[in-house]
């Protein structure tokens, strides 16, 4: 069996990064999940060349919080130290393991889309729960709206976030 690597196929899995994810975004809430305990979002995502450095910034009045991490794109997957679990501060889960995340990213419909698979484990009251994340930011084909999908293990409901550039 021969195997042709660089064809149309094996392009469309290895698309390039798209400099159009380049901004600050603010969370839409009226599109969104809620966001509770937090009233907004604003994602910061810088791409150049085969990296992509990701920084989200929650507030709710006087109480900030920031998760960011870079990520090398020719990685199949890398540990990543994070501030903190804010995605969810209130149910009194915090993130754990020395507060890293094993993150594959890549990108995928041409371009458009950013996956992330996140593997991260919680500190809970029960003790240490290992939980898995997929993140999809995708960018809409005028580069104005971003849309954040998100499925979790330990959630049965997916979670959708929709920002605008700013």
């Amino acid at each position: 069996m021969i195997l042709l690597v660089g064809g149309p196929a094996f392009q469309s899995l290895h698309a390039q990064a798209n400099p159009a994810f380049t901004g600050r975004w603010k969370i839409d809430t009226e599109k969104s999940t809620p966001l509770d305990p937090w009233r907004s979002l604003e994602i910061d995502i810088s791409v150049k060349d085969d990296s992509v450095s990701i920084v989200r910034d929650y507030s709710a009045g006087s109480r900030v919080a920031t998760e960011s991490m870079a990520l090398d794109m020719t990685l199949p997957s890398q540990e990543v130290t994070v501030e903190g679990w804010w995605d969810n501060r209130h149910i009194g889960a915090y993130l754990g393991g020395e507060k890293k995340e094993t993150v594959a990213a890549k990108w995928l419909d041409e371009g458009q889309t950013l996956q992330l698979n996140v593997d991260l484990i919680l500190e809970t009251s029960q003790g240490d729960a290992p939980v898995r994340v997929i993140r999809e930011m995708r960018l809409s084909d005028d580069g104005k709206t971003l849309t954040v999908l998100q499925i979790r293990s330990s959630r049965n409901l997916p979670i959708v976030r929709v920002f605008n550039r700013i």
